[in-house]
């Protein structure tokens, strides 16, 4: 944390952890990584608790984040239904041949569980809102046209 200081009045007098007079009132305090958000061009002199400071607080957001990544990841799992080839060809009113295609294609690729073909939800949703590349409909009309 760097703490920016100004010339006070004798009241804010002391001394520092480290014996150093304190004749200054402080101003406010900024971290490094306000500074690294903000893309301030600036020249620091830093000691070594900083930079610690500093490694440590990334580490500590990179496990947060990485927590509720994996987190989301575990509930779109255990929310994640599937479809049978059926449900998916009404759905999206395709034949059976177009969902085999697109699975060739890598467009919409089922899991097979048995002797079944399933889709999960989110991908065919993906299909059906114009996901990853073009949808259906769009993807129809180039075969078609």
């Amino acid at each position: 944390m760097l703490l920016f200081y100004k010339p006070s009045e004798a009241e804010h007098q002391g001394t520092f952890e480290d014996g150093r007079q304190k004749l200054q009132k402080l101003i406010f305090m900024i971290t490094i990584e306000s500074l690294v958000e903000q893309g301030a061009n600036v020249k620091l002199e830093v000691t070594p608790t900083d930079l610690k400071m500093f490694a440590e607080s990334i580490v500590q957001r990179t496990i947060m984040a990485q927590q509720e990544e994996h987190k989301a990841a575990m509930q779109r799992e255990a929310e994640e239904g599937w479809l049978n080839t059926r449900q998916v060809r009404e759905l999206l009113n395709v034949c059976e041949s177009t969902l085999n295609l697109w699975a060739k294609r890598g467009y919409l690729v089922p899991v097979k569980v048995g002797n079944k073909n399933m889709y999960a939800k989110s991908d065919v949703h993906r299909v059906q809102t114009g996901g990853k590349s073009e949808s259906v409909t769009s993807y129809c009309k180039k075969r078609n046209g």
